[in-house]
């Protein structure tokens, strides 16, 4: 059962997200809310660990939303595809989740307007 106090969307290819976890890592949106958001990527260490202050910086369409404050609920690996079953270098696809933290009315405000939900 899904606990989430806010529906999560799936979205298109063109979604980017930057997590500020120490070191700046990137990765694709896989679904968003106003809760939080997923993200798809390929670092070998753990996203849980370092710094306990997090924020992201989200790209979708042609919306910049800096300094979101979030906290990683997961970092799990990815079943590996079948089609890279030949390739000498493997990389492990991870899934990491994101819960927003404290956000402010403005960022709320732009989330809502991306969703296309009304206050």
């Amino acid at each position: 059962m899904d606990k989430r106090k806010y529906p999560r969307f799936s979205v298109e290819e063109n979604v980017v997200v930057a997590l500020r976890n120490g070191r700046n890592r990137i990765g694709k949106v896989k679904d968003i809310g106003l809760g939080g958001l997923s993200f798809e990527h390929i670092y070998e260490e753990d996203l849980t660990g370092g710094e306990t202050t997090k924020s992201l910086i989200l790209w979708i369409k042609d919306v910049n939303l800096p300094k979101i404050p979030c906290r990683i609920v997961y970092d799990r690996p990815l079943q590996t595809p079948t089609e890279y079953d030949s390739l000498t270098i493997r990389l492990t696809t991870k899934l990491c989740g994101i819960e927003f933290e404290s956000l402010t009315d403005e960022q709320m405000a732009q989330l809502k307007e991306l969703f296309g939900v009304t206050p």
